[in-house]
């Protein structure tokens, strides 16, 4: 049975699922509904997997959305300087549950956030990115250039992409990967040509093309994080620089 708490610890403010037996940790960076059900849902599963996971909440204080309208707007009060406040639930793990290797896992908003944490410190473990939505042009919130940054990243990186993404084109996937590719780290990329953007949520799984990429993306991506984390403590750091 996992053990769920929710956290409100100075900066670190969030969901913690704890695994019985952990043997690494992940911040999980959720969609835009924040900590909702998918997001409880998929720490859960990562906590029977043994990864101790932190999801950050990105609306302290308040219920997650609604409804995407709602949802939409808030995401639209959030801006790059929360980087710094997600490396907190990072250290939280390292210094608080005394784990050893820490990785980050994003989806959609958080997919982004994922990419620019990792940028912008060293010595995570691992990253899986699932459809970042990284819009071209960006948002006046988004002012950090994910897609310049990601070639900053020191650790392995998974991306997971949605080949019908309405949101993360096939242009800027190409980007990405490119910038990716240019690191000495390893880089894993799942295309899914039919799948559309947040092919993961729950209500789209009526439809094959999701429910086909949700089987086939999930296991890769935890088989990864295993791998990953498998004895590989973690030197997480600032870095200096972009």
């Amino acid at each position: 049975m996992i053990r769920a708490e929710e956290l409100a610890a100075g900066r670190v403010n969030g969901s913690l699922a704890h695994a019985l037996r952990p043997r690494g940790g992940i911040l999980l960076l959720p969609t835009i509904f924040g900590i909702d059900g998918f997001a409880r849902e998929r720490a859960g599963l990562m906590a029977e997997a043994g990864f101790s996971t932190l999801i950050w909440n990105p609306y302290p204080g308040e219920p997650p959305p609604g409804d995407m309208r709602a949802a939409m707007a808030r995401a639209g009060t959030l801006d790059d300087s929360l980087i710094e406040t997600m490396s907190e639930g990072i250290g939280y793990m390292h210094r608080t549950l005394h784990l050893d290797a820490v990785a980050v896992l994003g989806f959609c908003l958080g997919g982004r956030y994922a990419l620019l944490l990792a940028a912008r410190h060293h010595g995570l473990a691992a990253c899986v990115a699932f459809y970042p939505s990284i819009r071209v042009p960006a948002k006046p919130n988004e002012t950090h250039d994910a897609i310049a940054r990601a070639a900053y990243i020191d650790c392995p990186v998974h991306l997971v992409h949605a080949g019908s993404d309405q949101v993360f084109t096939h242009q800027s996937f190409l980007r990405l990967r490119g910038a990716l590719e240019q690191r000495k780290a390893a880089t894993i990329v799942q295309l899914h040509p039919e799948a559309a953007h947040s092919f993961m949520r729950p209500e789209l799984q009526h439809e094959t093309a999701q429910a086909a990429a949700t089987r086939l993306s999930w296991p890769l991506a935890v088989a990864f994080f295993g791998t990953c984390l498998a004895g590989q403590p973690s030197r997480f750091e600032a870095r200096i620089g972009p």
